[in-house]
């Protein structure tokens, strides 16, 4: 009897097992799904990480996504402007151009862009006439006003350098980069006691912005000033993070004298 009851519950035992191994193997199949679409949501995630690992490649994605976005286009135009990119960024900002207007790209920003790539590529002419077309539609934008002001500096073309930059701070009163551009103007022109009035000014209102700092202690060392020529390019030297930018600065800390310590930068 002892044995028959113990055959009985190894034969239980072999049933139970096996009932567990047909239920393991009923759920392999789902269990093989549920890895398979992990691993598929895995390569997803990282396929999208990929895509929007810069700007370039997400506009790219966007714009591609939506071609009949402007402002898609736009974006994807001044992600390729700012990656160096301008021949592609000149198609995309035409593809704006020849999409119908949908209200989400104000023409003066979009004539702000074209501009700038042909600035940047060196055609001055035709950056001068797409801020002068945007400021056709937005005559008060200092930042447009400005831009023009340095391609007119960049020509040569002084005065209107000067009246368009002056335009500038009449619309934003205190503009810095409108004061730099100022700046500029006098430096270019010889000027350099004026010139750096229009740095210190620009550097009163943007303190944070080291180019300032280098513009005016060029101008001081123009102006036979060498001890603010130093004190200027020494704050720069400390603001540049650059190591290149750094050792320019201190070839030209060589070259001047240190000022005395009671002279204090205004």
């Amino acid at each position: 009897m002892g044995k028959k009851s113990s055959r009985a519950r190894l034969r239980r035992n072999n049933v139970v097992e096996h009932v567990q191994l047909q239920k393991a193997s009923h759920n392999y199949p789902a269990f093989i799904l549920s890895i398979c679409i992990i691993v598929c949501l895995a390569i997803a995630a990282n396929m999208r990480n990929d895509i929007y690992k810069t700007p370039v490649t997400m506009w790219r994605d966007t714009a591609h996504k939506s071609p009949m976005k402007r402002r898609a286009h736009e974006n994807f135009g001044q992600a390729l402007s700012t990656a160096g990119l301008y021949g592609e960024a000149m198609r995309e900002f035409k593809t704006v151009l020849a999409t119908k207007d949908d209200g989400s790209v104000p023409p003066r920003d979009l004539y702000r862009e074209i501009g700038v790539v042909y600035f940047r590529v060196g055609m001055i002419d035709d950056a001068i006439a797409s801020w002068q077309t945007g400021l056709r539609y937005s005559p008060l934008d200092a930042s447009l006003l400005n831009n023009l002001s340095i391609a007119f500096l960049k020509k040569g073309r002084y005065d209107e350098a000067d009246a368009t930059a002056r335009m500038a701070l009449s619309a934003v009163p205190g503009m810095p980069q409108a004061l730099n551009t100022l700046g500029e103007v006098f430096m270019a022109q010889g000027e350099y006691d004026k010139a750096s009035e229009y740095f210190l000014m620009a550097i009163q209102r943007s303190p944070e912005d080291k180019y300032k700092y280098w513009n005016a202690a060029l101008a001081f060392e123009k102006a036979g000033k060498y001890d603010m020529a130093y004190r200027y390019m020494s704050a720069y030297a400390v603001m540049e993070p650059d190591p290149a930018g750094r050792q320019r600065a201190f070839q030209m800390l060589n070259r001047l004298k240190k000022p005395p310590a009671g002279d204090q930068m205004p």
